[in-house]
């Protein structure tokens, strides 16, 4: 069929038609390409492996048979309890609400609840179990501070309220060390002799995830700076990556394992896990030592740096299942590009583009998000997990955006958590206000590396004018 040059076209003005043909011929092309995809869906998860599986393989798969209705009710109402209502009465705490003591007594009833349903399930001799008795213990302690505090002290009291407060954070803490057990405990993880390396996973990976956590609500309460913390930033993310060096360094891989051949007894995985966290705890001390003592302006690009490092050995850390290798591929360039958006962060900041006390700039939110996610992959990076996704034929893609997902809510929670404490205590607008005209001419690098006479000539000068 010939068509003439000179023929009418067809004027497409409306972009809503242009958008719906263009969904539908993408929906058409993708549904092609799955077709063709599906027919080799065994074939390639058997290439996601590039050795045998272990013998112990075979034990990482979903459980047979329901949950049963007394789990999932423990589920449901643990949720209620530690992830609802009992973090809504500590915000509550800090903004000074006075309906605080209902929430908190609703909460601790409706966890114990939760608690007592988990242990009618059965199997109470396990670590979760156990851990169940330690977050009774918590619920007391905190549900008794608070009714000597309402019923005694009606509400006063500055040190017995900081020690509820501290309590209340440190239930936070709990109930995901729950959660981590729990999933644990369903998926029989960290098993069969491998539980040093599969500690090391959940505690360096938690360590990054809480530390996006405690970045976020400091950045938004306190300003883009976080001046109040006295120190610079990179000070207690040093601090962590220290404790994260020395857990990664003496438990990952038996360090003190002294007996048989050397050569059987460590691998280049081995060597190459136990010299990341030497490289933690030693570039942790430095950013320590290098930060004690600075002003919160003074950022350091020292975890930075250890970031991307880490990062690339992670990029290149070959291991022997194509699955393993891909997700710390993903954790490795989560924590490349973690690195290179904090160095233009602290850049960005030193130059004043962003003043001290203003709200968080957008870009800031990056590092936060790359930070939690380049947590979530090291903590799903573990081998026993990888075995799990193997048997279950679970693609490297699909658990990336599942952790991906998890990363977002996390992140979500926390944030409309600090949005429920400016609802009920209002902004923090002192902190968010602009800084002055003289401060803005003489800003802190000026008055730090200028000299003197300088100094005293623009005094005199604006005096002069002023006159």
């Amino acid at each position: 069929m010939m068509v003439s040059l000179n023929a009418p076209r067809l004027r497409m003005q409306n972009p809503a038609v242009l958008m719906v043909i263009a969904a539908v011929a993408a929906n058409a092309a993708l549904a092609t390409a799955h077709e063709d995809e599906v027919e080799n869906t065994s074939g390639a998860h058997m290439a996601m492996m590039a050795v045998s599986l272990p013998e112990d393989a075979s034990m990482y798969r979903w459980p047979e048979g329901s949950m049963g209705w007394a789990l999932k009710v423990h589920l449901i109402l643990c949720a209620v309890g530690y992830v609802m209502i009992l973090p809504t009465a500590l915000v509550m705490e800090a903004a000074r609400n006075k309906f605080q003591p209902l929430f908190q007594l609703g909460g601790a009833l409706v966890a114990f609840l939760g608690i007592v349903f988990g242990w009618v399930h059965g199997h109470i001799h396990n670590a979760y179990a156990h851990f169940g008795w330690f977050m009774v213990c918590l619920l007391a302690a905190q549900t008794s501070i608070n009714l000597y505090r309402m019923l005694v002290l009606s509400g006063r009291g500055r040190q017995i309220r900081r020690v509820y407060l501290a309590l209340g954070a440190l239930q936070l803490l709990f109930t995901y060390m729950g959660m981590v057990l729990g999933v644990i405990r369903y998926l029989n993880l960290c098993s069969q002799g491998h539980l040093g390396q599969c500690i090391s996973h959940f505690v360096r990976g938690s360590a990054l995830m809480i530390g996006s956590v405690a970045i976020m609500i400091c950045m938004r309460v306190f300003g883009a700076a976080m001046l109040e913390l006295k120190r610079p930033p990179e000070f207690y993310l040093s601090l962590v990556m220290m404790t994260v060096g020395i857990i990664g360094t003496f438990t990952e891989h038996n360090f003190f394992q002294s007996s048989g051949n050397a050569a059987e007894i460590w691998s280049h995985k081995d060597l190459q896990h136990t010299l990341i966290g030497v490289s933690w705890l030693s570039g942790g001390l430095l950013g320590t030592l290098m930060t004690c003592r600075s002003h919160p302006r003074n950022r350091s690009v020292i975890p930075s740096i250890i970031f991307i490092a880490t990062g690339i050995s992670m990029i290149i850390h070959q291991q022997d299942l194509v699955m393993s290798s891909r997700v710390h591929f993903l954790f490795g360039g989560s924590l490349v590009l973690l690195g290179l958006s904090t160095i233009c962060e602290i850049t960005l900041l030193a130059s004043g583009f962003v003043k001290d006390r203003d709200k968080p700039a957008p870009f800031q939110y990056v590092s936060i998000l790359l930070f939690c996610t380049s947590g979530i992959f090291l903590t799903g990076a573990n081998r026993d997990m990888v075995l799990f996704l193997i048997n279950e034929k679970v693609d490297v893609a699909t658990y990336a955006l599942s952790l991906l997902s998890l990363c977002f809510a996390v992140l979500l929670y926390f944030y409309l958590l600090v949005d429920l404490y400016f609802k009920l205590a209002g902004p923090p607008a002192a902190k968010y206000s602009q800084l002055g005209e003289e401060e803005e001419q003489t800003s802190y690098l000026f008055r730090r590396y200028s000299g003197s006479s300088h100094i005293s000539s623009l005094s005199h000068s604006s005096e002069t004018s002023s006159v």
